[in-house]
């Protein structure tokens, strides 16, 4: 089946582009086939938009596929009507941003500067800034995931978005490398100079929006089930948000997202700040979304040097992917409409840019910048339009300095009648000016409560123009009563290298940690975070050791601390914990600090440790021993000894959590079911144990979830019997059912325990009703699998022919409601056995009433009969809920955060995907790969070939999981050669087998499951 039969129909479930707020009007701008596969867009002051085509989409990764394409409205009717390949060939053309007469593009692995000299409309000048900005086409996965869009601001860097990928050594035009091990913004100079990180460890965000006070902002997306979610982030400088390595086990030491939004795919983003717009709508943050297909705004309320965020609907397009502005007011959006992630072939129309202005607006015509007067570049530097503030500042930069305009803009800069975003902007004009030589009036501008903020950023903003700038004006706004003035101080500190204010950012961090722990849901206070950021980065190792003698300063102390590596560090925790070995609290503080210590980051290959879903244990991406090791563990185990017994389990988990293998620690005597839980193969004693343990009311839920999932990696003939055993309990303790489901829907579906239908079988014939029910379960599930190989399916089938007498059959019978066995229900119903024919009658009452289980197969019709049924109708979702678990799919799918992860996270299907999406998922799975689950042939040194999905890859192993749900871990050092394949892992033709109502069912069931 190709998709090509089915997407004229399922095109129409992207539906129309939805409504837009009152007062706001929208056309289309520019549509296939001149501009296509819209991957982003920028739109140059005066009207033009740049278009960036790329027909590789996210996973594609053939060369010569992308364009940069220049749509011109020459007779001002809203519509592009001249359309010139601007740059017309590049790989991978990502954000870009259209500056004074400049286009700023991402195309992994560059950020380069195109500029038409000729007039001609082509760009015949091309300088790279960065080399090595992300990966190419040669990498494994193209240029998915790597560096995307960028954004100038007021004070003239350039800020890009960096995937998850990372950096690995990004090499500006002045020879600088940094590298950034994961996702985050960094930035860089319009010349390609003074690259640095800026924000780091977010997951795959493709743009930066700016606002005119320097707040940045993005929406990242999410990481298939394993609890990052769509986020809203706040950049500050220096911000870590905590992907991969904290938002697991560590999160309170990562930035809080704005918002966490449940699934999605982050797209682009644009802080509005233009004249002409409805109420409300004027300054505002937006974000757009591929997966909802949506254009979100987002108000903003002040808090502390941050924000709380919400988020509301501006529009709804087929796939929201950017958005811009020009110097009219005209507000442009890209919509990948009919796209995937690959390209669809030469005759699909994929894409379309549209328009959308305010409704009467009567807005100022573009003005010539490079013709205007000084005196008129100073007025448009004040004017309400951001674009204008911006392009005028390109200007007045280009003519470089004169007196009169140095004059003008610091008057406009202290001018308390002018509008702070006019005064910020002549305040970074005025520092791009000028570079060391403004400080002395910048200093000036800090007497003034109102810019206080943007003066003390503007004076540390370049490394390399630090030398007369006043630390003490930093220290005294440590204390200021306005936060965003105390963050900045905190910032330009650490960009001096000042540790003589150590004790006082001790202290102002430690006056709001303590408040932060009961700060309400989506309130966080950003001061300690960068506070303890900072102590760390210039290596404040004495004054941090001296304050963790005093409770009130210890917790900040120590956060600060644990990020420092070096032998005087360790040296004086220990020293801590001997002087005061009665000191519990103290104890039960330092010893995590030097938990953390223990290991350090390991070196980053710059190969491979991203996936879908990378190792999010943390607290660093591969851990090593170092120097100080050895002397940290003769620590903890000295102090463990000194704990009281009631706080051995919580130091044993905080171990844990930092990868510290316990049973190479000297502790003692110790709790069983710890001990079992951390065995790599737990021996028979430790099986009874972790089988009790989760048998025991008492232990909370997740304990005994860990405990029955523990068992698995167990061996013994026991361990299956106590599986199955462990279930069947769960399935009748009250308040546990659902739970119970969940548990028992991923053990029957498990494809390795296919080998084991004989054991079942014997423990559904010899064991009590409810086991029995259970391992009947199991058995009927794979004898119905089409993930199952015809033998294994036919030998499951013949036993559960064989007129079975449990009553436990007719009870999984019941639960999967498989239809089918009237002659075994009907033999059962003759017999003498009165639990027997109750469980038989109500099998047969529950099969027999799904009318959905009638009609024509799947493989028996046309893909558009289904495709339409499926659009048009509507299924039952208890059934499809049945059907999902019955057909194997949970085998490679969760649909819960607290099951075991596998491939694309399902839980947020119906937010997440359209009905078409999902309908052509399941009919044609070769043609919407999900991203990040892409087929691999791994070969390895013994020549062995595996084909599958690669699920994680963490500690030199890696995970693959077959077509049958079968995962084989293998060592990294032995794989020699990784080929991405073009199948899908999910096999063709699993839904043949469903009736029509059946199908409609299961994409019932999909779409219902959605995430607030």
């Amino acid at each position: 089946m190709t998709r090509r039969l089915i997407a004229p129909l399922l095109a129409a479930g992207l539906g129309p582009v939805g409504a837009l707020p009152p007062g706001f009007e929208m056309n289309t701008f520019a549509e296939p086939f001149e501009v296509e596969y819209p991957a982003a867009l920028t739109a140059a002051p005066e009207g033009v938009v740049y278009v960036s085509c790329d027909q590789n989409g996210s996973l594609d990764k053939k060369p010569d596929r992308g364009r940069v394409v220049a749509c011109h409205d020459s007779d001002g009717d809203g519509k592009a009507d001249r359309f010139v390949d601007f740059i017309p060939n590049v790989d991978s053309p990502r954000g870009g941003h259209f500056v004074g007469g400049t286009l700023f593009l991402v195309h992994p692995p560059y950020l380069a500067a195109y500029r038409d000299t000729t007039g001609d409309g082509v760009a015949d000048r091309k300088e790279v800034l960065v080399d090595g900005f992300g990966f190419g086409l040669d990498y494994h996965r193209g240029a998915d995931h790597t560096s995307n869009g960028c954004r100038m601001g007021i004070d003239g860097w350039i800020y890009v978005a960096v995937g998850d990928f990372g950096m690995p050594d990004a090499k500006g035009a002045d020879g600088r490398v940094v590298t950034l091990h994961g996702g985050g913004v960094a930035r860089v100079r319009p010349d390609g100079s003074e690259l640095e990180v800026y924000s780091s460890n977010t997951r795959n965000i493709c743009d930066v929006a700016m606002s005119p006070y320097l707040d940045g902002f993005t929406r990242d997306n999410t990481n298939d089930g394993k609890g990052w979610n769509i986020r809203v982030h706040h950049f500050t400088n220096g911000s870590e948000h905590g992907y991969p390595r904290l938002y697991k086990n560590f999160a309170e030491e990562a930035v809080k997202p704005l918002l966490d939004l449940g699934g999605g795919s982050g797209t682009g983003a644009l802080y509005l700040h233009e004249p002409g717009m409805p109420e409300g709508y004027g300054e505002a943050l937006f974000t757009c979304d591929w997966t909802t297909g949506k254009i979100y705004r987002h108000p903003l309320k002040p808090f502390e040097a941050t924000f709380t965020a919400e988020e509301e609907v501006f529009m709804k397009l087929g796939r929201a992917v950017d958005m811009d502005v020009d110097g009219e007011s005209q507000i442009y959006v890209c919509d990948w409409r009919n796209g995937k992630y690959t390209y669809a072939g030469p005759k699909v129309k994929v894409g379309m840019v549209h328009r959308i202005v305010p409704r009467g607006a009567k807005v100022e015509p573009w003005p010539a910048m490079d013709k205007a007067s000084a005196g008129d570049l100073r007025r448009h530097l004040r004017h309400r339009s951001a674009v204008r503030r911006l392009e005028a500042q390109r200007e007045i930069l280009r003519r470089g300095k004169d007196q009169e305009t140095a004059k003008a803009l610091f008057a406009t800069a202290k001018d308390g009648e002018t509008p702070l975003y006019a005064r910020v902007a002549a305040i970074f004009t005025f520092k791009q000016l000028y570079g060391a030589d403004a400080t002395p009036w910048l200093a000036e501008l800090t007497e003034d409560a109102t810019v206080r903020e943007f003066a003390l950023r503007a004076m540390t903003d370049r490394r390399g123009e630090l030398e007369q700038v006043p630390a003490a004006l930093y220290r005294k706004a440590l204390q200021d009563a306005n936060p965003r003035v105390r963050l900045q101080a905190v910032i330009g500190l650490g960009r001096l290298q000042d540790r003589a204010a150590a004790p006082e950012l001790l202290k102002l961090a430690a006056s709001a940690w303590r408040k932060a722990a009961s700060l309400p849901k989506g309130e966080q206070f950003l001061i300690p975070h960068h506070s303890v950021r900072v102590l760390a980065e210039m290596q404040a190792v004495e004054a941090c050791l001296a304050a963790v003698a005093d409770p009130h300063l210890r917790a900040v102390a120590l956060r600060a601390l644990q990020m420092m590596h070096e032998p005087a560090v360790v040296d004086g925790l220990v020293r801590h914990l001997e002087k005061a070995p009665t000191d519990n609290a103290l104890r039960l503080e330092v010893m995590p600090a030097l938990a953390r210590l223990f290991h350090r980051e390991g070196r980053w290959d710059r190969k491979a440790w991203w996936g879908t879903r990378p190792d999010d244990r943390g607290p660093y991406f591969l851990v090593e021993t170092w120097d100080a090791t050895p002397k940290i563990k003769e620590a903890l185990e000295r102090s463990f000894s000194m704990l009281p017994a009631s706080d051995h389990a919580g130091m044993l988990e905080i171990f844990a959590k930092n990868r510290i293998d316990v049973s190479k620690l000297d502790l003692g005597k110790q709790d069983p079911v710890m001990m079992a839980l951390g065995a790599p193969t737990p021996d028979a004693g430790q099986i009874r144990v972790l089988t009790d343990a989760a048998l025991d009311p008492a232990r909370p839920w997740k304990a005994r979830v860990d405990c029955f999932r523990a068992l698995q990696r167990g061996a013994g003939k026991e361990v299956l019997r106590n599986q199955v055993g462990v279930l069947a309990k769960w399935l009748h303790e009250k308040g546990r059912a659902d739970d119970a489901e969940q548990e028992i829907s991923e053990f029957i579906n498990a494809p390795a325990l296919v080998l084991e239908v004989k054991r079942l079988h014997g423990l559904a014939t010899r064991e009590n009703d409810q086991m029995s029910r259970i391992a009947w379960r199991a058995v009927l599930t794979f004898a119905h699998s089409p993930l199952i190989k015809e033998r294994f399916r036919e030998n499951a089938m013949r036993l559960a022919r064989d007129n079975p007498r449990e009553t436990g059959f007719f009870l999984a019978l019941a639960d999967l409601k498989l239809s089918g066995f009237e002659e075994q229900i009907a033999a059962a119903i003759e017999s003498d056995n009165d639990e027997l024919i109750a469980a038989a009658e109500r099998a047969r009452k529950i099969t027999s009433s799904g009318a959905a289980a009638t009609g024509k197969k799947v493989a028996e019709l046309d893909a558009r009969e289904v495709a339409r049924a499926a659009m048009e109708g509507k299924g039952d979702v208890a059934l499809g809920k049945k059907l999902f678990t019955r057909q194997g799919c949970v085998a490679c799918h969760a649909v819960s955060l607290d099951a075991v992860q596998k491939g694309p996270y399902l839980g947020s299907a119906g937010s997440k995907f359209t009905r078409d999406y999902l309908v052509e998922s399941i009919l044609d799975p070769a043609a919407v790969v999900s991203q990040g689950f892409q087929t691999y042939l791994l070969t390895t040194r013994d020549g062995a070939t595996h084909m599958g999905f690669i699920t994680a890859e963490a500690d030199g192993t890696v995970e693959l999981r077959n077509i049958a749900g079968i995962v084989t871990k293998l060592r990294t050092a032995d794989i020699v050669s990784r080929q991405q394949q073009d199948l899908s892992m999910m096999p063709a033709g699993l839904a043949g087998s469903l009736s029509v109502g059946e199908f409609v069912a299961m994409v019932e069931y999909l779409a219902s499951l959605k995430e607030e």
